[in-house]
């Protein structure tokens, strides 16, 4: 089990920081979701769902 581990650390390093990323950016989403807050980048005069985000 170490070999492995040994053999292949910069891909478990890697793969963790991606999964860290991914993570991190989900939990802003949902905090964002939750807080009522649009991703969007506030131009809504062309935007053809302006009446839903911004209420």
């Amino acid at each position: 089990m170490l070999t492995f581990i040994e053999n292949n650390l910069s891909s478990i390093i890697v793969g963790t920081i991606v999964f860290a990323i991914v993570g991190a950016v989900l939990i802003k989403l949902i905090r964002d979701k939750k807080n009522n807050k649009s991703s969007c980048g506030a131009c809504c005069s062309g935007c053809p769902i302006s009446g839903e985000c911004h209420k």
